[in-house]
């Protein structure tokens, strides 16, 4: 009988070292990559770690129906948005419909309400947002005035900010960061596409600024002139930034690409973190769909200079990356995927990276839901019935 040829030890001791090398290699890349340029971590997700199954899911049966553990006007809602849940587990939600916040129980039993329409204080016009600074809660209106108040409901004060502000976000310095929607104009003469930066600055509690952290791109928009009608119109599929923050650190994200930038409370990026490559292709089908949707909301026949703006107006050559961002009670970041307005009826999905930087997959929501808040066994936010019927609602998460 033969004997096979010995290998020699060197070879041998060679593929042990790289036995994949040996066997042919693995062709599955890495979850991440990760490198340092300049002092900046950079984190590239190259798949996700759940692969064609979510590992997470959303219970669509509710834990909390503010809607129905009640009656009365205190569980009736309109053009409600934003809810939280407070540090001592209880929820509140302001109801732009009354122009106040209301407060219940962790189980949905009401507890009491601040706010009313004016301009005194505690009151509001056009409240928009509210967000927790420790035990105290905050409440800003469409004036940028933001209301604080204690824990028994009292109001502290009243401040004033920035005006437009999309939404408020505090910085456990004990800062706030209103994420601006206020336009930077472009110099006289200029008309076509633009999209002008827009400053990020700190408050302190008391009003005061702090400091500008720098900025971030604001809205995609095209500057229209014609007779009869001179200004802004938004570009279809158009490209903004969103911010967030989580302990001291200030995430901020141009939905370009799948990508967020994290700073320092001096406003110094720290880090990136990144998906690249991540698709995201806009057919000519998808545009035409969605300027035929946009146009079909105005009366029919209309033939109005800001109609005609409107049917002008360009498209992006790629559909945004995100549309909001909520950070987790875990550091993990959720990032809204972009739905267009004619593409609604489509399942919402959030994807979610974890704290260092993993691309885990996506997390579907119900249907008709808006998500405002994420704990570690909850997501909150308000759901709409067939009837148009406002619900807000903890759902359970299940992080498997």
């Amino acid at each position: 009988m033969r004997r096979p040829a010995s290998i020699p030890w060197g070879i041998a001791f060679l593929c042990l070292l790289f036995l994949p090398s040996c066997q042919g290699g693995d062709s599955t890349p890495p979850l991440v990559v990760q490198r340092d340029s300049a002092g900046i971590e950079i984190v590239e997700a190259m798949r996700p770690l759940w692969g064609d199954s979510s590992g997470w899911s959303i219970d669509r049966d509710p834990l909390v129906d503010l809607t129905l553990t009640g009656s009365g006007p205190n569980h009736e809602f309109f053009r409600s948005g934003s809810m939280k849940q407070r540090p001592d587990g209880s929820l509140m939600i302001a109801n732009t419909g009354s122009e106040e916040v209301r407060v219940y129980s962790a189980t949905g039993e009401f507890v009491g309400s601040f706010g009313g329409e004016g301009d005194g204080p505690g009151e509001f016009r056009g409240l928009s947002v509210i967000e927790n600074a420790g035990d105290t809660l905050l409440a800003v209106d469409s004036n940028g005035r933001v209301t604080l108040v204690a824990p028994d409901l009292a109001v502290v004060r009243t401040i004033s900010i920035a005006p437009f502000t999309l939404d408020l976000h505090y910085v456990e310095t004990g800062a706030i960061l209103p994420e601006p929607r206020a336009l930077v104009l472009p110099a006289t003469g200029v008309t076509g596409q633009i999209r002008r930066p827009v400053p990020l600055i700190l408050f302190d509690l008391q009003g005061e600024r702090i400091d500008s952290i720098g900025e971030m791109l604001g809205p995609e928009l095209h500057m229209h002139v014609q007779e009869g009608f001179s200004g802004f119109v938004p570009i279809y599929f158009g490209k903004t930034s969103h911010v967030a923050t989580f302990g001291q650190r200030i995430f901020r994200g141009s939905n370009d690409a799948m990508q967020v930038e994290e700073l320092d409370m001096s406003g110094n990026l720290v880090r990136i973190l990144r998906i690249p490559g991540y698709p995201l292709d806009l057919s000519n089908a998808q545009i035409t769909a969605e300027r035929d949707f946009v146009l079909g909301r105005g009366p029919p026949g209309s033939t109005s200079p800001f109609r005609q703006a409107l049917e002008n107006a360009p498209a992006s050559d790629t559909r945004p990356a995100f549309t909001d961002i909520l950070i987790d009670p875990s550091g993990a970041i959720w990032l809204q995927l972009h739905r267009g307005e004619s593409e609604q009826d489509q399942p919402g999905e959030w994807l979610v990276l974890d704290a260092d930087g993993t691309w885990l997959g996506t997390v579907e929501i119900p249907d008709r839901f808006t998500m405002s808040d994420i704990t570690m066994d909850a997501v909150l936010g308000v759901w709409r019935d067939e009837l148009d019927v406002q619900h807000p609602q903890v759902l359970r998460l299940t992080r498997n």
